[in-house]
């Protein structure tokens, strides 16, 4: 009987092990990540109303020197929650939503600098962006490996945004302009997963996010010069970004 017994328990044994070592990625699982993001904010300055009737030379100037390219960076961490299913051909079909702290930002000023064709008049330039709360809705196909799993992943996003521009003259013309939102996008990306066979699970993964542009116009500040609408500015600043993350997750 102890013999039979202990057959069976090194039956269950070598059974477990080669399961494990087969791994199976289905079901529900919860986690955490955390990594770093770097982007690309491009913000593009147009002239209307009295520009009109100023010099080519000076409009192509303040255009040039006002619109720029910020690089907003930082950390990023949050949670995520999915549900995943593995095939008999090893495919893995699933959908993850996430939610990611982000504490991405840039900001840039020239301070105040002649205008080459017009050296008694200068201008200082300034821009931001920021980027804050991000989350995710996105479906994930993946080939598992035994304990490997190697997967793509693309969906929905949404991104809590802040830009702003600004121009001081030194001859008194001040304005500011800017526009916080909660801005819309497509995020993909692609990653791996180890599966350490007690349902916890070490991921690497890089996405890439393309939200929607925010537009905005300057308005004059207290004190300018200048206080009549004739001049006006127009912003549009586009919201792109990378994230390289580690998580891991708990399967149930």
């Amino acid at each position: 009987m102890n013999k039979r017994l202990s057959v069976f328990a090194i039956a269950c044994l070598l059974s477990a092990n080669a399961a494990a070592d087969s791994g199976d990625w289905t079901g529900w699982y919860i986690g955490g990540h955390a990594g770093y993001g770097n982007g690309n904010a491009e913000a593009r300055v147009e002239l209307g109303g009295q520009w009109s009737v100023e010099s080519q030379m000076l409009r192509d100037h303040v255009v040039s020197s006002w619109s720029t390219d910020l690089d907003p960076s930082g950390g990023a961490y949050g949670v995520q929650f999915g549900y995943q299913h593995q095939f008999q051909n090893r495919l893995v079909l699933g959908a993850e939503l996430d939610y990611s702290q982000l504490g991405m930002d840039e900001a840039r000023r020239t301070g105040l600098t002649p205008v080459p064709s017009f050296p008694s008049l200068s201008y200082d330039f300034s821009n931001s962006i920021e980027l804050s709360n991000k989350a995710s809705l996105r479906a994930r196909l993946g080939y598992a490996i035994n304990r490997h799993l190697l997967f793509a992943t693309v969906g929905w996003t949404q991104v809590d945004a802040e830009a702003s521009a600004g121009v001081v003259s030194s001859g008194g013309y001040d304005k500011l302009g800017g526009e916080s939102d909660r801005v819309d996008g497509i995020e993909w990306g692609v990653g791996y997963e180890f599966d350490f066979g007690n349902r916890w699970s070490l991921r690497a993964e890089y996405l890439h996010t393309e939200a929607d542009d925010l537009r905005y116009s300057t308005v004059y500040q207290p004190g300018s010069s200048f206080v009549s609408p004739a001049y006006t500015e127009s912003v549009r600043q586009d919201v792109d970004f990378d994230i390289i993350r580690l998580g891991v997750n708990y399967r149930f």
